[in-house]
């Protein structure tokens, strides 16, 4: 993302911060579930993806993944090393555009019927990854350090202690009441709070343009709804020529789907 216009803004908030907020809580919801994830053991054999049923972060910090198969991975309770990219997509289903991908190098091991039962028992794992573990999914464990997020605002490189030190908002089950209540705004007051942005009249950053790709060219003329997150809500701008994202902050990160209500009827206001 690039700076809106110079202008009042009403808030002391600067681009970089907004930036780092929305990157980090991008990479705390795709660490949690959000998206689509793969793995790959890099060194052992570095062209075969695998997939990944569901994914999310237990208590200790881990990320729990359930796999297809653990054919070509170590052995339960032997470690190794994969790569582990997870892919986020745009919110409105009509236009199918990678948002942000996540990326990460970890140690993985295979947990054992034994050590799986005792994580179910005591409710350790994320739920879609208990769910897939009753229907017979293997389940692995990854340790790591830091990831680096492709994201709006560029590429980030972040701690994991810096990203799941935070509320995760919204959780993945809770994104498409979230695109609703944002699609609320209806066409016309998005497009003036896209133009307060644009003219640096609201908090809020654009992304740099990109030439529209010949399959989104059925979209030229319309503004896409990117993604809703604690931060903000980011938009697509789709034109013949160019594509371009427009992000719109919230003055306070919201927790819950009762704050994203309040924020966004706030968005909803003529700009200050």
């Amino acid at each position: 993302m690039t700076s809106a216009p110079p202008g009042r803004t009403g808030t002391s908030v600067t681009v970089p911060d907004l930036r780092c907020a929305a990157s980090r809580s991008t990479a705390r919801r795709l660490l949690d579930g959000a998206g689509r994830a793969t793995l790959v053991a890099y060194r052992d054999d570095p062209d075969r993806p695998h997939a990944v049923l569901a994914h999310g972060m237990t208590p200790a910090d881990l990320v729990a993944v359930a796999l297809h198969d653990g054919e070509g991975l170590p052995e339960p309770n032997q470690c190794g090393e994969v790569r582990l990219r997870i892919d986020q997509h745009g919110a409105d289903p009509s236009l199918r555009v990678a948002t942000a991908s996540l990326h990460a190098l970890a140690h993985l091991r295979v947990v054992d019927d034994s050590e799986l039962d005792t994580l179910r028992s005591l409710d350790l794992l994320p739920t879609d990854v208990g769910w897939a573990a009753e229907a017979g999914a293997p389940v692995a464990l990854l340790a790591l350090d830091r990831v680096v997020l492709h994201g709006q605002g560029g590429v980030s490189a972040h701690r994991l202690a810096d990203v799941v030190g935070e509320q995760t908002f919204p959780r993945a089950v809770e994104e498409w009441e979230c695109r609703e209540i944002v699609a609320g705004l209806g066409k016309e007051r998005t497009e003036n709070l896209l133009a307060d942005v644009l003219a640096g009249r609201r908090p809020g950053s654009v992304g740099h343009e990109h030439r529209t790709p010949t399959s989104a060219l059925t979209h030229a003329g319309r503004t896409l709804l990117a993604d809703v997150d604690s931060t903000g809500c980011t938009w697509l701008r789709v034109e013949h020529d160019r594509t371009r994202t427009v992000f719109a902050a919230f003055p306070q990160p919201v927790t819950s789907v009762s704050e994203l209500g309040a924020a966004v009827a706030g968005l909803a206001q003529p700009a200050v």
